[in-house]
Protein backbone atom coordinates (compact mmCIF):
# COMPACT_ATOMS: atom_id res chain seq x y z
CA UNK A 1 0.00 0.00 0.00
CA UNK A 2 2.95 2.45 0.91
CA UNK A 3 4.68 2.02 -2.19
CA UNK A 4 1.25 2.07 -4.50
CA UNK A 5 0.54 5.37 -2.74
CA UNK A 6 3.96 6.75 -3.15
CA UNK A 7 3.87 5.58 -7.27
CA UNK A 8 0.78 7.38 -7.74
CA UNK A 9 2.28 11.12 -6.67
CA UNK A 10 5.07 10.38 -8.55
CA UNK A 11 2.97 9.87 -11.62
CA UNK A 12 1.04 12.67 -10.67
CA UNK A 13 3.87 14.93 -10.56
CA UNK A 14 5.64 13.61 -14.01
CA UNK A 15 1.90 14.64 -15.68
CA UNK A 16 2.51 17.93 -14.10
CA UNK A 17 6.30 18.26 -15.55
CA UNK A 18 5.08 17.17 -18.49
CA UNK A 19 1.89 19.28 -18.95
CA UNK A 20 4.63 22.73 -18.44
CA UNK A 21 7.20 21.45 -20.26
CA UNK A 22 4.87 20.96 -23.20
CA UNK A 23 3.06 24.18 -22.34
CA UNK A 24 6.36 26.29 -22.36
CA UNK A 25 7.60 24.60 -25.67
CA UNK A 26 4.62 25.70 -27.03
CA UNK A 27 3.74 29.11 -26.19
CA UNK A 28 7.50 31.05 -25.80
CA UNK A 29 9.23 32.44 -29.03
CA UNK A 30 12.39 30.30 -30.15
CA UNK A 31 14.94 33.37 -29.08
CA UNK A 32 13.33 32.52 -25.57
CA UNK A 33 12.64 28.73 -24.99
CA UNK A 34 15.03 28.24 -22.78
CA UNK A 35 13.37 25.97 -20.72
CA UNK A 36 16.08 25.28 -17.97
CA UNK A 37 17.06 29.19 -17.88
CA UNK A 38 13.11 30.01 -16.30
CA UNK A 39 12.97 31.14 -12.77
CA UNK A 40 10.03 29.32 -11.98
CA UNK A 41 11.97 26.09 -12.71
CA UNK A 42 14.81 27.02 -10.88
CA UNK A 43 12.18 28.19 -7.92
CA UNK A 44 11.04 24.73 -7.76
CA UNK A 45 14.72 22.48 -8.16
CA UNK A 46 15.38 24.95 -5.02
CA UNK A 47 12.62 23.81 -3.30
CA UNK A 48 13.80 22.08 0.19
CA UNK A 49 10.43 20.32 -0.26
CA UNK A 50 10.16 19.42 -3.18
CA UNK A 51 13.28 17.85 -2.99
CA UNK A 52 12.73 16.31 -0.05
CA UNK A 53 9.23 14.53 -2.13
CA UNK A 54 11.96 13.17 -4.72
CA UNK A 55 14.21 11.65 -2.51
CA UNK A 56 11.66 10.27 -0.58
CA UNK A 57 9.71 8.39 -3.43
CA UNK A 58 13.83 7.45 -4.73
CA UNK A 59 13.61 5.65 -0.90
CA UNK A 60 11.02 3.02 -2.17
CA UNK A 61 13.74 1.31 -4.08
CA UNK A 62 16.79 2.45 -2.38
CA UNK A 63 16.50 0.91 1.11
CA UNK A 64 19.79 3.14 2.84
CA UNK A 65 18.24 5.87 1.60
CA UNK A 66 15.28 5.65 3.72
CA UNK A 67 17.04 4.53 6.93
CA UNK A 68 19.36 7.81 5.97
CA UNK A 69 15.84 10.21 5.54
CA UNK A 70 14.31 8.56 8.79
CA UNK A 71 17.55 9.50 10.75
CA UNK A 72 17.14 13.05 9.88
CA UNK A 73 13.06 13.05 10.35
CA UNK A 74 12.36 13.98 7.06
CA UNK A 75 8.49 12.67 6.49
CA UNK A 76 6.45 12.91 3.56
CA UNK A 77 4.56 15.93 3.00
CA UNK A 78 1.00 15.97 2.21
CA UNK A 79 -0.31 16.26 -0.99
CA UNK A 80 -2.28 19.20 -0.50
CA UNK A 81 1.24 20.81 1.04
CA UNK A 82 3.06 20.10 -1.73
CA UNK A 83 0.38 21.26 -3.95
CA UNK A 84 -0.07 24.58 -2.10
CA UNK A 85 3.94 25.41 -2.82
CA UNK A 86 3.75 24.45 -6.40
CA UNK A 87 0.98 26.63 -7.17
CA UNK A 88 1.45 30.06 -5.07
CA UNK A 89 5.59 29.47 -4.36
CA UNK A 90 5.49 29.92 -0.59
CA UNK A 91 6.64 27.17 1.65
CA UNK A 92 4.34 26.48 4.55
CA UNK A 93 5.92 26.87 7.80
CA UNK A 94 8.50 29.26 6.30
CA UNK A 95 7.73 33.00 6.98
CA UNK A 96 10.54 34.33 4.23
CA UNK A 97 8.62 32.16 1.73
CA UNK A 98 5.73 34.47 2.15
CA UNK A 99 7.49 37.96 2.60
CA UNK A 100 9.18 36.51 -1.02
CA UNK A 101 5.76 36.83 -2.99
CA UNK A 102 4.33 39.91 -1.07
CA UNK A 103 7.12 42.17 -1.32
CA UNK A 104 8.91 43.35 -4.52
CA UNK A 105 12.75 42.57 -4.57
CA UNK A 106 12.93 39.96 -1.41
CA UNK A 107 13.29 36.67 -3.44
CA UNK A 108 16.64 38.42 -4.30
CA UNK A 109 17.88 38.93 -0.93
CA UNK A 110 16.34 35.56 -0.01
CA UNK A 111 18.57 34.20 -2.75
CA UNK A 112 21.63 35.80 -1.02
CA UNK A 113 22.01 38.71 -3.42
CA UNK A 114 23.07 42.03 -2.05
CA UNK A 115 23.36 45.42 -3.67
CA UNK A 116 24.87 47.64 -1.18
CA UNK A 117 25.92 51.71 -1.43
CA UNK A 118 25.28 55.01 -0.81
CA UNK A 119 21.73 56.15 -0.82
CA UNK A 120 20.70 52.32 -1.43
CA UNK A 121 16.55 51.69 -1.77
CA UNK A 122 14.73 48.81 -3.55
CA UNK A 123 14.06 51.52 -6.52
CA UNK A 124 17.31 51.40 -7.22
CA UNK A 125 18.04 47.82 -8.20
CA UNK A 126 19.27 47.13 -11.72
CA UNK A 127 16.81 46.56 -14.05
CA UNK A 128 17.90 44.47 -17.24
CA UNK A 129 16.63 45.27 -20.68
CA UNK A 130 14.63 43.49 -22.76
CA UNK A 131 15.91 41.15 -25.67
CA UNK A 132 16.67 43.43 -28.55
CA UNK A 133 15.10 42.31 -31.98
CA UNK A 134 18.16 40.92 -33.65
CA UNK A 135 16.71 41.08 -37.27
CA UNK A 136 15.55 45.33 -36.88
CA UNK A 137 19.32 45.52 -35.75
CA UNK A 138 20.90 43.52 -38.85
CA UNK A 139 18.58 46.03 -41.31
CA UNK A 140 19.85 49.17 -39.55
CA UNK A 141 23.33 47.55 -40.12
CA UNK A 142 22.84 46.76 -43.84
CA UNK A 143 21.18 50.86 -44.09
CA UNK A 144 23.85 52.46 -42.59
CA UNK A 145 27.64 52.29 -43.03
CA UNK A 146 28.63 53.67 -39.33
CA UNK A 147 26.93 50.96 -38.10
CA UNK A 148 30.15 48.52 -39.71
CA UNK A 149 32.34 47.06 -37.57
CA UNK A 150 35.66 48.94 -37.79
CA UNK A 151 38.64 47.25 -39.22
CA UNK A 152 40.04 47.32 -35.60
CA UNK A 153 40.36 44.11 -34.40
CA UNK A 154 42.17 43.07 -30.91
CA UNK A 155 45.47 42.17 -31.51
CA UNK A 156 47.02 38.05 -30.91
CA UNK A 157 50.10 39.55 -28.96
CA UNK A 158 50.24 42.96 -26.67
CA UNK A 159 51.42 44.19 -23.85
CA UNK A 160 48.29 46.21 -22.34
CA UNK A 161 46.99 45.61 -18.69
CA UNK A 162 43.50 46.09 -19.27
CA UNK A 163 40.79 44.45 -21.26
CA UNK A 164 37.88 46.34 -22.26
CA UNK A 165 34.96 44.20 -24.11
CA UNK A 166 30.53 44.09 -23.99
CA UNK A 167 28.59 40.83 -23.79
CA UNK A 168 25.68 43.41 -24.79
CA UNK A 169 27.29 45.42 -27.26
CA UNK A 170 23.96 46.89 -28.72
CA UNK A 171 22.73 48.48 -25.38
CA UNK A 172 22.48 52.07 -26.05
CA UNK A 173 21.52 55.31 -24.92
CA UNK A 174 18.44 57.47 -25.67
CA UNK A 175 20.61 60.81 -26.16
CA UNK A 176 23.00 59.43 -28.60
CA UNK A 177 20.38 58.15 -30.90
CA UNK A 178 19.43 59.89 -33.71
CA UNK A 179 15.27 59.38 -33.07
CA UNK A 180 13.93 60.82 -30.30
CA UNK A 181 10.70 58.99 -30.28
CA UNK A 182 12.10 55.93 -28.91
CA UNK A 183 11.16 54.02 -25.94
CA UNK A 184 13.52 52.73 -23.52
CA UNK A 185 12.63 49.89 -24.17
CA UNK A 186 13.68 49.96 -27.62
CA UNK A 187 17.12 51.70 -26.64
CA UNK A 188 19.56 48.98 -28.84
CA UNK A 189 21.44 49.79 -31.65
CA UNK A 190 24.62 48.65 -33.32
CA UNK A 191 25.84 51.98 -33.97
CA UNK A 192 28.90 52.43 -31.96
CA UNK A 193 28.44 56.21 -31.93
CA UNK A 194 24.93 55.54 -29.91
CA UNK A 195 25.84 52.52 -27.71
CA UNK A 196 28.00 51.02 -24.84
CA UNK A 197 30.87 50.69 -27.69
CA UNK A 198 31.00 54.40 -27.06
CA UNK A 199 31.73 54.22 -23.97
CA UNK A 200 34.40 51.37 -24.08
CA UNK A 201 35.88 53.35 -26.08
CA UNK A 202 35.90 56.70 -23.53
CA UNK A 203 37.05 54.59 -20.78
CA UNK A 204 40.14 53.02 -23.23
CA UNK A 205 40.79 56.53 -24.18
CA UNK A 206 41.03 57.61 -20.46
CA UNK A 207 43.21 54.91 -19.56
CA UNK A 208 45.57 55.62 -22.20
CA UNK A 209 45.78 59.59 -21.16
CA UNK A 210 47.07 58.14 -17.62
CA UNK A 211 49.69 55.76 -19.36
CA UNK A 212 47.28 52.47 -18.89
CA UNK A 213 47.58 50.06 -21.89
CA UNK A 214 44.07 48.94 -22.57
CA UNK A 215 42.50 47.08 -25.53
CA UNK A 216 39.22 47.53 -26.57
CA UNK A 217 36.73 44.75 -28.39
CA UNK A 218 34.31 46.53 -30.34
CA UNK A 219 32.69 43.39 -32.10
CA UNK A 220 29.29 43.71 -33.28
CA UNK A 221 28.19 40.80 -31.02
CA UNK A 222 24.49 41.10 -32.52
CA UNK A 223 25.93 40.19 -35.95
CA UNK A 224 28.06 37.36 -34.63
CA UNK A 225 25.41 36.03 -32.60
CA UNK A 226 23.52 35.64 -35.60
CA UNK A 227 26.41 34.09 -38.10
CA UNK A 228 26.77 31.24 -35.38
CA UNK A 229 23.15 30.80 -35.24
CA UNK A 230 23.05 32.02 -31.81
CA UNK A 231 20.47 34.07 -29.92
CA UNK A 232 20.62 36.86 -26.87
CA UNK A 233 20.98 34.07 -24.39
CA UNK A 234 24.08 32.55 -25.89
CA UNK A 235 25.86 36.43 -25.36
CA UNK A 236 28.13 35.06 -22.49
CA UNK A 237 28.93 31.91 -24.12
CA UNK A 238 30.37 34.03 -27.30
CA UNK A 239 32.01 36.92 -24.94
CA UNK A 240 33.48 34.24 -23.08
CA UNK A 241 35.19 32.78 -25.86
CA UNK A 242 36.47 36.15 -26.66
CA UNK A 243 38.00 36.57 -22.87
CA UNK A 244 39.69 32.92 -23.23
CA UNK A 245 41.08 33.69 -26.55
CA UNK A 246 42.65 36.94 -25.49
CA UNK A 247 43.54 35.49 -21.87
CA UNK A 248 45.56 32.40 -23.41
CA UNK A 249 47.41 34.87 -25.25
CA UNK A 250 48.50 37.73 -23.50
CA UNK A 251 49.88 37.04 -19.77
CA UNK A 252 50.08 41.12 -18.92
CA UNK A 253 46.30 41.56 -19.01
CA UNK A 254 45.19 41.63 -15.58
CA UNK A 255 41.55 43.35 -15.95
CA UNK A 256 38.80 42.16 -17.59
CA UNK A 257 35.71 44.92 -17.51
CA UNK A 258 32.56 43.60 -18.95
CA UNK A 259 30.65 47.29 -19.53
CA UNK A 260 26.90 47.28 -19.98
CA UNK A 261 24.33 50.10 -19.24
CA UNK A 262 21.39 49.86 -17.32
CA UNK A 263 17.79 50.09 -18.04
CA UNK A 264 16.84 52.14 -14.54
CA UNK A 265 15.57 55.80 -15.67
CA UNK A 266 17.92 58.98 -15.38
CA UNK A 267 16.94 59.73 -11.50
CA UNK A 268 18.29 56.05 -10.52
CA UNK A 269 21.65 56.63 -12.83
CA UNK A 270 22.59 60.13 -12.14
CA UNK A 271 24.76 61.76 -9.57
CA UNK A 272 26.06 65.47 -9.13
CA UNK A 273 28.94 65.71 -7.48
CA UNK A 274 31.26 69.62 -7.13
CA UNK A 275 28.58 70.59 -9.76
CA UNK A 276 29.09 68.44 -12.14
CA UNK A 277 26.54 65.03 -13.63
CA UNK A 278 27.82 61.51 -13.92
CA UNK A 279 26.49 58.66 -14.92
CA UNK A 280 25.94 56.37 -11.60
CA UNK A 281 28.01 53.00 -11.39
CA UNK A 282 27.58 49.30 -10.07
CA UNK A 283 29.08 46.22 -10.12
CA UNK A 284 27.53 42.74 -10.93
CA UNK A 285 29.78 40.46 -9.52
CA UNK A 286 28.69 36.51 -10.04
CA UNK A 287 28.54 34.10 -7.76
CA UNK A 288 27.79 30.87 -9.40
CA UNK A 289 31.55 30.03 -9.07
CA UNK A 290 33.80 28.58 -6.26
CA UNK A 291 35.73 31.72 -6.79
CA UNK A 292 33.77 34.42 -6.62
CA UNK A 293 35.14 36.03 -3.67
CA UNK A 294 38.30 37.21 -5.26
CA UNK A 295 36.28 39.05 -7.97
CA UNK A 296 33.57 40.33 -4.56
CA UNK A 297 36.55 41.62 -2.85
CA UNK A 298 38.10 43.07 -6.16
CA UNK A 299 34.91 44.81 -6.64
CA UNK A 300 33.92 46.08 -3.73
CA UNK A 301 37.76 47.74 -3.21
CA UNK A 302 36.33 49.62 -6.61
CA UNK A 303 33.81 50.83 -5.26
CA UNK A 304 35.12 52.09 -2.03
CA UNK A 305 37.28 54.33 -3.82
CA UNK A 306 34.77 55.55 -6.31
CA UNK A 307 33.15 56.68 -3.34
CA UNK A 308 35.81 58.11 -1.39
CA UNK A 309 36.64 60.25 -3.98
CA UNK A 310 33.65 60.38 -5.97
CA UNK A 311 30.95 60.80 -3.02
CA UNK A 312 27.74 58.52 -4.35
CA UNK A 313 29.15 57.86 -7.99
CA UNK A 314 29.47 53.99 -7.34
CA UNK A 315 25.80 52.23 -6.33
CA UNK A 316 27.45 49.02 -4.66
CA UNK A 317 27.51 45.74 -5.61
CA UNK A 318 24.77 43.35 -6.65
CA UNK A 319 25.56 39.74 -6.25
CA UNK A 320 23.81 37.28 -8.84
CA UNK A 321 23.50 33.61 -8.51
CA UNK A 322 22.43 31.27 -11.48
CA UNK A 323 18.53 31.72 -10.44
CA UNK A 324 18.89 35.15 -11.08
CA UNK A 325 21.14 35.43 -14.41
CA UNK A 326 24.32 33.82 -16.24
CA UNK A 327 25.98 33.69 -12.65
CA UNK A 328 29.06 33.69 -13.91
CA UNK A 329 29.89 36.49 -16.00
CA UNK A 330 32.95 35.45 -17.20
CA UNK A 331 34.40 35.97 -14.08
CA UNK A 332 35.93 32.76 -13.04
CA UNK A 333 38.44 33.04 -15.72
CA UNK A 334 40.21 35.90 -13.43
CA UNK A 335 40.27 37.52 -10.29
CA UNK A 336 40.41 40.85 -11.21
CA UNK A 337 37.14 40.49 -13.83
CA UNK A 338 34.25 42.78 -13.02
CA UNK A 339 31.13 43.90 -14.97
CA UNK A 340 29.94 47.24 -14.34
CA UNK A 341 26.83 49.24 -15.33
CA UNK A 342 27.95 52.82 -16.76
CA UNK A 343 24.77 54.59 -16.06
CA UNK A 344 21.50 53.82 -18.37
CA UNK A 345 19.08 54.54 -21.07
CA UNK A 346 18.81 58.39 -20.43
CA UNK A 347 21.92 59.67 -19.48
CA UNK A 348 23.99 62.05 -21.76
CA UNK A 349 27.50 61.98 -23.37
CA UNK A 350 29.33 64.06 -20.95
CA UNK A 351 27.68 62.53 -18.02
CA UNK A 352 29.03 59.20 -19.66
CA UNK A 353 32.64 60.75 -20.65
CA UNK A 354 32.83 62.33 -16.92
CA UNK A 355 32.32 58.51 -15.13
CA UNK A 356 34.83 57.60 -17.49
CA UNK A 357 37.54 59.84 -16.52
CA UNK A 358 36.71 58.74 -12.67
CA UNK A 359 36.58 54.75 -13.11
CA UNK A 360 39.62 55.16 -15.09
CA UNK A 361 41.55 57.29 -12.23
CA UNK A 362 40.23 54.79 -9.71
CA UNK A 363 41.69 51.80 -11.75
CA UNK A 364 45.17 53.34 -12.18
CA UNK A 365 45.24 54.15 -8.75
CA UNK A 366 44.65 50.38 -7.64
CA UNK A 367 46.88 49.11 -9.91
CA UNK A 368 49.66 51.30 -8.63
CA UNK A 369 48.84 50.10 -5.48
CA UNK A 370 48.66 46.18 -6.66
CA UNK A 371 52.45 46.90 -8.04
CA UNK A 372 54.03 48.29 -4.93
CA UNK A 373 52.16 45.90 -2.94
CA UNK A 374 54.11 42.93 -5.21
CA UNK A 375 57.56 45.05 -4.80
CA UNK A 376 57.34 44.59 -1.19
CA UNK A 377 56.81 41.07 -1.63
Amino acid sequence: MKLTWKYHILVYLAGIIIIFLLISFISLSQTQNRFFHLSIVNELTESVLISESLMLMMSSEVPQLETNLEKHNIEMPDLSTLMFEFSSGITPKNFTSLLGVGLPGMNTFSNGMRLSGKGFNEASMPIESPPPDFEKLLEEESKDDQTKPDNETVPSKTDASVFIYHSHAWEAFLPLMDDTDKKPSEASSINKKENIIKVGSMLTQQLKKRGIDAVHDKTNVTASLHERGWDYNDSYKFSRQTVQEVSASNDSISYYIDVHRDAQRKDATTATINGEKYAKLYFIVGTGHKNYKENLAFAKKLSQMLNEKYPGLSKGIFKKSKSEGNGIYNQDLSERSILVEFGGVDNTQKELKNTSEALAEVIREHQQNAMKVNKSD
